[in-house]
């Protein structure tokens, strides 16, 4: 069945490339606009080059308060860009996943606009959602690397349903729980190897911090909006053949 679902994600983004890449983009300049906005200045944290290859808590400890509030303020920056660019994306491309297998494809008012207007009214729930599962997956990662992970695979089927089925977060988390864990084999495989790249991406991040920042940054983003495009149809086309089994 895996075979099967990795064969309709490349089928649905061969049809539908264009609108796949312009959200990517649109998410991706969403990403540098809020980066650019929120980030300190480069100057700020020139200081972080001498620390590169210190472990974070020695590094902490010989920074000065005002060093420390620029970190703590690069921190909150990243989640806050990371939290709305990844609700923009996954509210949208869930969407338009649920607009097209509910509707006409060949409906001539299909567009990015109107997928965008559909999506808006989901955003804040995708919002609670993303930073709640954000959150618990990192203080799992924090405990240890295994329930972080097994956190991200039984709660993975979350957004889908909350599209699809239109029902409150807790009871999304509930029956995502039941599902993955019912189709363990097929939700595993994806969410691990979605982990593998992304930390692949991360280490490159850190190598090249010290130069061409901004650029790199932009480089990394767009690559894992198109991890997470990928994942997404794939979760959301299991999760419609699931439904009919």
């Amino acid at each position: 069945m895996m075979i099967r679902i990795s064969q309709d994600v490349l089928c649905f983004i061969r049809n539908y490339y264009i609108n796949i890449t312009t959200l990517i983009l649109a998410t991706t300049l969403i990403q540098a606009s809020l980066d650019y906005i929120l980030l300190p200045k480069k100057e700020d944290f020139i200081f972080m080059n001498n620390f590169i290859n210190e472990s974070l808590q020695n590094m902490i400890k010989e920074l000065s308060s005002d060093q420390q509030y620029i970190l703590l303020k690069l921190s909150a920056a990243n989640s806050i860009s990371k939290l709305l660019s990844n609700t923009f994306l996954c509210g949208n491309i869930l969407t338009m996943l649920h607009v097209l297998s509910t509707t006409d494809k060949n409906n001539q008012s299909f567009n990015i606009i109107n997928i965008i207007q559909l999506a808006i009214p989901l955003f804040p729930k995708l919002l609670l959602l993303i930073f709640y599962t954000t959150l618990c997956m990192q203080l799992g990662l924090m405990i240890a690397i295994v329930p972080g992970i097994l956190l991200a695979i039984i709660i993975s089927l979350t957004p889908v349903m909350i599209i699809t089925n239109n029902i409150p977060i807790m009871e999304a988390i509930r029956l995502s729980i039941k599902v993955s864990c019912r189709n363990i084999h097929l939700t595993t495989p994806p969410i691990l190897l979605w982990f593998l790249i992304k930390t692949i991406l991360i280490l490159i991040l850190i190598h090249y911090f010290h130069s061409w920042v901004f650029v790199v940054k932009i480089l990394i983003n767009t690559a894992n909006n198109i991890l997470s495009v990928i994942i997404l149809i794939y979760l959301y086309r299991l999760y419609m053949i699931i439904r009919t089994v």
